[in-house]
């Protein structure tokens, strides 16, 4: 079967209809964020499409932000031996935070993105101020309609980090 990939333009209220709660990110900290950056993402969901159903992609998907500003990266990172945060001093859960910038006032959006982070493994809120244009690429065949992902999560969800111990 071929691969076909398709490319959305997402820019500003269009990033509404990507739901971020089933993914894992991919995302490595810089010491300076690039005026352009791309963000790769397994287990994307997309509503409001025009076949009026949502999506859920089994697979790789990158966005891609034109215009990057500042950002803002949050993740309370889990523990590896256990199902749970690693917790600290009166049973708070640690977060590691790292800040990029300001973000400025004029004709910028600010895109949240919020799951599983990839590494450090933790759930992490990755904030995305830009000005340009964000696309969404992705391969076809990777869509599965939301209804089939929520029968058999297991058949489709992302499986690189389980069992591993840092």
């Amino acid at each position: 079967m071929s691969k076909i990939r398709k490319i959305l333009d997402v820019t500003g209220e269009l990033f509404n209809q990507l739901d971020f709660t089933e993914s894992t990110v991919f995302f490595h900290g810089h010491r300076e964020l690039p005026e352009s950056i791309e963000i790769e993402v397994w287990g994307l969901s997309i509503s409001e499409t025009q076949k009026n159903e949502d999506y859920y992609i089994s697979g790789i998907s990158a966005i891609s932000f034109e215009g990057v500003t500042s950002g803002l990266l949050d993740v309370y990172v889990y523990h590896p031996e256990e199902n749970d945060f690693i917790k600290i001093k009166n049973g708070v859960n640690l977060k590691l935070t790292k800040n990029w910038g300001e973000a400025l006032e004029y004709e910028e959006y600010q895109y949240h993105l919020g799951g599983v982070l990839d590494w450090p493994s933790g759930y992490c809120q990755l904030g995305i101020n830009a000005t340009g244009t964000v696309r969404l690429s992705f391969e076809t065949n990777d869509f599965v309609i939301i209804s089939d992902y929520v029968k058999n999560p297991e058949k489709y969800t992302y499986k690189g980090n389980r069992g591993k111990v840092y």
